[in-house]
């Protein structure tokens, strides 16, 4: 159970700080004049997607270690991580072109969320040692 709760404590926080980077975006895209509703569906679709594509590779990591940890093959383990971060960005990718061909949001707008993902892990991460206040000399 603690298991879970550290992945949807992990999971809330980068979800909160998409949301303070998805909320500047919006305001450049209103600063410019281009906030409409498919720049608002793209960042809400664009929030769904790196938030569940994050969940997903928390979910699959935690498994797997467990996995690994309780007996299991660690090459089985490292198999399935590998095959998660083949499947998840094809996953990604059908997504984003169907919503793309079908002209439901903005692209841009929808695209972000996934960069701005990928820098509030690595925030998050920074202040996640900080706070352990543990050892961090090489």
């Amino acid at each position: 159970m603690q298991k879970n709760r550290d992945v949807l404590r992990q999971v809330g926080g980068l979800a909160v700080a998409l949301l303070v980077c998805i909320a500047v975006m919006l305001a450049v895209y209103a600063l410019l004049g281009r906030l409409d509703r498919l720049v608002l569906l793209g960042a809400v679709f664009g929030w769904i997607l790196a938030v569940g594509n994050f969940l997903s590779l928390s979910i699959t990591v935690s498994n797997a270690l467990d996995r690994a940890a309780n007996g299991g093959s660690p090459q089985k383990a490292q198999l399935e991580i590998q095959t998660s971060s083949v499947v998840r960005p094809l996953v990604l990718a059908l997504i984003y072109i169907v919503l793309f061909r079908a002209k439901v949001c903005d692209p841009v707008a929808a695209l972000l969320p996934l960069l701005f993902a990928q820098v509030a892990i690595k925030v998050l991460e920074f202040f996640r040692n900080d706070k352990k206040g543990g050892d961090t000399a090489p």
